[in-house]
């Protein structure tokens, strides 16, 4: 059974996710007239609360998806270090359950902010057909640390049976250009890739000046018409 989500307040529908007896803060951003809900999980070093994530959130929303953040436990604890893989994995198990048990019988989306969308494609890649997501959006894949392009992380991959959008910057240190175009290629027809020209892995551009809210924003858009696109075939 999943663990129980607990309202905190009207208003923005925050509300707290028992996982594993930690309970973590979320947030909704409703749509009118859904058409699915996305779950989003956060990168490694900033929460649900960063400017980036609430852009993504309210675009996502504008676009007739609904999207539920959530922290990790680390991040709710204020740990700087994510620790194990398998405790995030667990999060995003928790997380998808319950909104499979207890949501309004939508279809729902698994997307994150690099290591979030990597944690959530291991859980796919885990579970195969029984995975409770009809697709992946990676905002900004992992796919090496920086300046080591010999260590992908892309074993897990292929063991994926759901649509995937992969969108990502050319400047981007933690996933050369041509060698995320190779993944994405290899992963056809599931996964496709959206490039964002000049854009580094937060996915700002040199001399845009737009605000890490605009820039969610304008990614947001782009995942909303991959979602309502999946789930509409």
């Amino acid at each position: 059974m999943a663990d129980p989500v607990i309202p905190a307040s009207a208003g923005d529908d925050p509300c707290r996710i028992d996982i594993g007896g930690h309970l973590v803060s979320a947030t909704w951003t409703r749509a009118g007239a859904p058409l699915a809900d996305c779950v989003i999980a956060h990168g490694a070093g900033a929460g649900i609360q960063h400017p980036f994530l609430t852009g993504v959130a309210r675009e996502m929303a504008a676009g007739r998806v609904s999207a539920l953040r959530f922290n990790f436990p680390y991040m709710e604890s204020g740990r700087r270090l994510p620790g194990p893989t398998a405790s995030l994995v667990r999060a995003w198990r928790v997380v998808l359950s319950h909104i499979s048990q207890h949501g309004q019988e939508r279809p729902v989306v698994a997307a994150g902010k690099s290591m979030g969308g990597r944690m959530a494609s291991m859980l796919a890649a885990e579970e195969g057909d029984a995975f409770p997501a009809a697709g992946l959006v990676f905002f900004g894949y992992p796919l090496h640390p920086p300046g080591k392009p010999a260590q992908l992380r892309d074993a897990h991959l292929s063991r994926i049976r759901r649509p995937m959008l992969f969108i990502q910057g050319t400047r981007d240190a933690l996933a050369k250009i041509d060698l995320i175009e190779a993944v994405v290629e290899r992963l056809h027809p599931l996964a496709r890739l959206h490039i964002v020209a000049e854009a580094d892995h937060s996915f700002r551009i040199p001399r845009e000046p737009r605000s890490p809210e605009e820039v969610g924003g304008a990614v947001g858009r782009i995942a909303a018409e991959f979602v309502r696109e999946i789930v509409t075939m």
